[in-house]
């Protein structure tokens, strides 16, 4: 049967966003829905897929007749990749990869270069001219994400409870931003620990904004914590691309507020991205070969 359907998804711990096209690249139809990392598990990501294909127009019947890439969080794991392939409802063919892959790939419309995505968590990716990808984060949170909306906020609130503790913060005495984490959070004890007692990383990352929003005031705690996030994104883009010889483009919600934070030597090399991770899926979807009938990007 004919290949009618490409579908690009990307998928991550905040949402989902989902393009159908024809084999011409013509949009067919968009979808969105819930979170679809594959650390929350492979069921719920499955199941947020499916939504969103059913926003885009995409019915079951049409699944035999598509070709689906998925760029995803959380594919390190062997274990969660072949789950997902194993659950797999019915395409013509699947292909699974990173998101950083899926964005590096959309950023650069498939051609040498490198990004970084910016949002609830931080990963970056590259591809080189020979062909060769790397990624770099993208461990998940709490051990990794450095510089993400989710370490930003999990700073921010632990900033706030060694001054509940009345242990030495900086500034002395503490600031606005630790004054928004307690009204925001609890300013009691039991209140906080209730907050954060199994929180996961896009709870901590509702709390981004607020370190946003006051380092732009000048709060001294903000700006110094929004210095120290711009640091390990600079340390992301060395390590992607040592020689500083790639395009690189930076995405997600935290590339803008970030930028004045960064080495001037990065910032000069950043591009407007060409696309995004949903456009680089569609593009593992309409590059997989017809005999393929799965492929890890």
């Amino acid at each position: 049967m004919a290949i009618r359907i490409h579908i690009g998804v990307d998928g991550g711990a905040t949402g989902t966003r989902l393009r159908a096209v024809d084999p011409d690249g013509r949009v067919l139809g968009e979808g969105t829905a819930g979170p679809s990392s594959l650390t929350l598990g492979v069921d719920g990501a499955w199941a947020q897929i499916r939504a969103a294909l059913a926003i885009a127009g995409i019915a079951e019947a049409d699944y035999p007749d598509a070709v689906l890439a998925c760029g995803l969080a959380g594919t390190g794991r062997p274990d969660k990749r072949a789950e997902f392939r194993a659950k797999a409802p019915g395409f013509a063919r699947l292909r699974l990869s990173s998101d950083a892959h899926a964005t590096t790939l959309g950023a650069h419309r498939g051609q040498p270069g490198a990004a970084i995505a910016l949002g609830t968590g931080t990963v970056g990716g590259s591809l080189s001219a020979d062909g060769t990808t790397r990624q770099v984060g993208g461990w998940g949170f709490p051990v990794g994400d450095e510089g993400s909306g989710a370490w930003l906020g999990l700073k921010a609130l632990g900033e706030a409870l060694q001054l509940l503790d009345g242990r030495d913060v900086d500034p002395p005495g503490g600031s606005a931003l630790h004054r928004a984490m307690f009204e925001t959070c609890g300013a009691t004890g039991p209140e906080l620990l209730s907050w954060t007692y199994q929180a996961p990383s896009t709870k901590y990352a509702t709390l981004a904004p607020i370190v946003v929003r006051l380092a732009e005031q000048g709060d001294a705690a903000a700006v110094r914590l929004m210095q120290a996030a711009g640091r390990e994104v600079d340390r992301l883009a060395r390590a992607l691309d040592p020689d500083g010889t790639l395009p690189f483009c930076a995405g997600g919600s935290l590339a803008m507020p970030l930028r004045p934070y960064m080495d001037p030597a990065i910032t000069a090399r950043l591009r407007p991205p060409l696309g995004d991770a949903r456009d680089g899926a569609v593009l593992l979807a309409r590059s997989l070969a017809p005999g393929e009938a799965w492929s890890d990007a």
